[in-house]
This record gives C-alpha cells, sequence and structure tokens, in this order.
C-alpha cells in the first residue's frame, strides 16, 4: 500500500532554509505574514513588541 502522507515543503522567511515545521508570523508592524523556521521564530520573538503568532504549518500532512 502507498504512504497516504504528504509531503510539502516551505522555506524560511529568514535564513531561506527547510524545515518540517514552521511557524507563521508577524515580526514587523509594517510587515505582512510570513513563514519562519524554529530558530529564526525564537529569535523574532526575544522581546519584540510587533511579534504576532498565527499559526504552525507542519511539512506532513495526513497524520
Amino acid at each position: 500500500m502507498a504512504d497516504a502522507h504528504r509531503q510539502r515543503q516551505k522555506l524560511c522567511a529568514n535564513c531561506s532554509q527547510s524545515a518540517p515545521v514552521m511557524y507563521r508570523v508577524i515580526r514587523r508592524a509594517a510587515e505582512s505574514w510570513v513563514f519562519l523556521c524554529p530558530v529564526c521564530r525564537r529569535l523574532a520573538d526575544n522581546n519584540n513588541p510587533a511579534y504576532r503568532y498565527g499559526g504552525t504549518w507542519k511539512a506532513e500532512k495526513g497524520r
């Protein structure tokens, strides 16, 4: 039986690396939503009053 899981890919808006989990965030007041890897998300959240979390994206769907 074929694997029913879909593998998707998204690149981090900050470091351009692919990650299995990305976070949808706003880093600056005049910026729209972007996807960041876990490392870049922690850096963006570091005492940033403009930071907003908008959800988690996962590369593997279907589980």
